[in-house]
């Protein structure tokens, strides 16, 4: 468990299962996400019983007060050797966005990754049109390094996906 000022980072638990399934469904909070598709309640069960087996990939669920759940946040794709990850976040909890649970939410994570799991590199791909996030990621010291031109087709239209990433230097820098 990782403790921040207000958010706290917690392993998953099946009890959540549901509350993830209400949001992945909902397409006001998926528009943002990577490689979306309707879920079920057997494929999220499936999901959640294949994490144990998965040694390259930590998925934390994001509380506020204690107890109560917003989001999840992971460091997939894990490169033992290489030391670096994919970082991914979402706040499910549209009463709760905006606030800036996300940001220490991701703070937290990139404290975990390069101080505990040692990583060296951590990036992330963000659709072009999710302004609050390129800003949460900015923030927190990420640089766009690349764009994946016209890779996500939302709402009728192509978009591109940005490409941003932090090093471990660059996190130290600005967390003294």
């Amino acid at each position: 468990m990782l403790k921040g000022k207000n958010v706290i980072l917690a392993p998953l638990k099946r009890e959540y299962i549901d509350k993830f399934l209400e949001w992945l469904n909902d397409p006001e909070i998926t528009q943002h996400l990577m490689g979306y598709r309707p879920l079920t309640k057997d494929m999220e069960e499936r999901w959640y019983a294949s994490l144990k087996e998965r040694e390259n990939d930590i998925i934390f669920a994001i509380l506020i007060n204690q107890s109560q759940l917003i989001g999840n946040c992971s460091i997939m794709e894990i490169m033992w050797k290489d030391r670096m990850g994919t970082c991914g976040i979402f706040i499910g909890d549209k009463e709760e966005q905006g606030k800036g649970y996300g940001t220490e939410a991701m703070n937290l994570l990139l404290n975990y990754g390069f101080n505990t799991l040692n990583l060296n590199r951590l990036d992330l791909k963000v659709n072009n049109f999710n302004l609050r996030a390129i800003k949460c990621y900015q923030k927190l010291g990420f640089i766009e390094e690349g764009r994946m031109r016209q890779s996500c087709y939302r709402n009728g239209k192509y978009h591109d996906q940005i490409i941003m990433s932090i090093l471990r230097s660059e996190w130290k820098g600005m967390n003294p």
